[in-house]
């Protein structure tokens, strides 16, 4: 299975401990180097001599995900079968383009590494972090909806005290968590209407510990958008603007399927809301959605949103201790552009979010 990659995956970054062998330090200079018989050698070196360090499981998952990985470059011509180079996908250089896969076996063993670690060390959100965002780069979605919805529960059971490298524990854990969430719930939406199902037990989960978080029940009325059932998706997004009357991404998506439902008097009003409470691109996009109802213009077929930010990765299994997730501005797309996407930036791995950035439906191989 192949996806482009525009990062090298897993590349540790750890943070440093004083006493004794640093055995993440040094296998963290061999990663560097790309040494895996190296790494092999010190691994066995490290498991006997602290078979129970949680990092170790976390730098075995490392290790057989950079085994597992492949990566063909190949060169683009233009179109007419020219010579001539193309640019390449994803910020590749001018006719070249990388896809990145993972083989199946190596894989299965560093899964198999991590759901060791986070059996012992269940608090570890790193390790969890870790196994979603190898699940999402798989395109395995039904498990990364099963990883995040236990994930959810069970930082219920333990008031989110999570912790992470080191086993420190995480500024604002509750916010960071919910914030990773919402990322990966702008991910498999952007799939399509395949993860309607996924999107709903996700949010749903989230809704039964904070009945009140709009970004959930955002996320809920779009589920049901995609399962094309608006009554329910409109009740769930009155339930959101109720709570925040203001947010101009609920008022969209309301607005977005009053127009659906061929109610043009309350796809206005809302849409009127929208640019009263919207920033530019928000303003924009709801005048021009009024234009369209006005001259009686069919409402677009939805497409994929841009999701608000980039996703939560585990790129960097054992980054060191993010800072509080801070919440940023969401993506802005009305009914010509689809529905909107909740979303909001956590550091939650080494990956840095971006801001509003688009991501490309992924290709399915």
């Amino acid at each position: 299975m192949k996806r482009i990659s525009t990062s090298l995956l897993l590349s540790a970054v750890f943070s440093l401990t004083a006493a004794g062998q640093n055995y993440k330090q040094d296998f963290e200079k061999l990663c560097v180097s790309g040494d895996t018989a190296k790494q092999r050698t010190l691994l066995m070196k490290w498991e006997k001599a602290k078979p129970g360090d949680a990092e170790l499981y976390i730098a075995y998952f490392n290790y057989y995900v950079t085994k597992s990985k492949t990566e063909v470059v190949t060169i683009n011509h233009t179109a007419n079968g020219s010579n001539a180079l193309k640019a390449g996908k994803n910020g590749d250089p001018a006719g070249y383009t990388s896809e990145v896969g993972y083989k199946k076996e190596p894989l299965n063993k560093g899964f198999k590494y991590i759901n060791t670690g986070i059996s012992k060390f269940p608090n570890r959100l790193d390790m969890r972090f870790g196994k979603i965002y190898m699940l999402g780069e798989n395109y395995n979605y039904t498990n990364l909806t099963k990883e995040l919805v236990s994930a959810i529960n069970y930082g219920h059971t333990i008031d989110n005290k999570w912790k992470w490298s080191d086993n420190k524990p995480l500024d604002k854990p509750e916010q960071f968590m919910l914030n990773a969430v919402q990322e990966y719930v702008a991910q498999i939406y952007n799939v399509g209407k395949s993860q309607a199902d996924n999107m709903k037990l996700i949010s749903e989960t989230v809704l039964k510990y904070y009945p009140k978080h709009v970004e959930s029940l955002s996320d809920l009325g779009l589920a049901y958008t995609l399962k094309e059932d608006l009554d329910n998706a409109l009740k769930t997004l009155l339930k959101a603007n109720a709570i925040a009357p203001k947010d101009f991404i609920v008022l969209n998506n309301i607005a977005n399927i009053y127009a659906k439902k061929g109610d043009d008097a309350n796809a206005i009003r809302y849409y009127e809301q929208a640019q009263k409470y919207g920033d530019q691109e928000a303003k924009d996009l709801a005048t021009n959605e009024i234009k369209r109802i006005n001259a009686k213009k069919p409402v677009p077929k939805a497409t994929m949103p841009k999701p608000a930010t980039a996703k939560v990765s585990a790129e960097k299994a054992t980054a060191t201790k993010p800072s509080a997730a801070k919440t940023t501005a969401k993506a802005k797309t009305t009914a010509d552009k689809s529905s909107t996407s909740k979303s909001t930036t956590s550091k939650s791995t080494a990956a840095k979010s971006t801001g509003k950035t688009t991501s490309k439906k992924p290709s399915k191989n």
